[in-house]
């Protein structure tokens, strides 16, 4: 009798005293029952049309790099701010919908170029204000340096609008790398002809 009321009070204790279980058995355990997980806001509101930009991009511009030769040459963080964009600003929209269209991205193009920048710029700061994901892609590179973005960019650093450089391929940088050329300093620009039209080449044997 006194060992069965042993073995109930050491089974009472074993139940009130939590106790670690091996590792093999949580690994299991966690497995039999995953943790919850946060469902999207468009799940949780009932609302199924809602942009899944919505929830998976913070509002702001973003500057996002394209490949300068080969479609392969972009980034999964670029691949998924071009999907959840509301909207992606191309230098051209046909040169542009050819990456697109390789990844399967669905986000509407809007043209955004030297011609038309100044008159696009006020209507796409009405809607960074309203709370937006607009991404910015040039035909080849990084938006903003020798393309149009630069200027957008400023006026949202002045607006407080958030801007969000999303980095990748550099035709400059591969070309020099490549080059032979003093990699020490070295000048981006129109300065040097003979440097612009050195660079130039490898670039284009480069990405063959």
């Amino acid at each position: 009798m006194a060992s069965l009321l042993r073995l109930q009070a050491l089974f009472s204790l074993t139940l009130a005293t939590p106790r670690r279980l091996p590792s093999h058995l949580r690994c299991a355990a966690a497995v039999a029952s995953p943790l919850p997980r946060r469902l999207p806001a468009a799940a949780s509101n009932g609302s199924p049309e809602q942009r899944a930009s919505e929830t998976d991009l913070e509002s702001g511009l973003y500057l996002v790099a394209t490949p300068i030769g080969n479609l392969e040459d972009i980034t999964l963080r670029a691949l998924r701010v071009l999907k959840c964009a509301h909207v992606i600003l191309s230098e051209d929209t046909r040169h542009s919908g050819k990456l697109l269209q390789h990844y399967n991205i669905k986000t509407p193009l809007l043209s955004f170029h030297k011609f038309n920048e100044r008159e696009r710029e006020p209507i796409i700061l009405k809607r960074l204000h309203e709370g937006e994901a607009i991404a910015v892609i040039s035909d080849a590179g990084t938006p903003g340096i020798s393309d149009p973005g630069m200027e957008l960019a400023r006026l949202c650093a002045t607006e407080k609008i958030p801007v969000i450089p999303i980095p990748g391929p550099s035709a400059a940088i591969a070309a020099l790398s490549a080059s032979g050329l003093p990699t020490e300093e070295f000048t981006f620009g129109k300065i040097c002809q003979y440097c612009t039209l050195h660079l130039s080449i490898v670039i284009i044997l480069s990405i063959q």
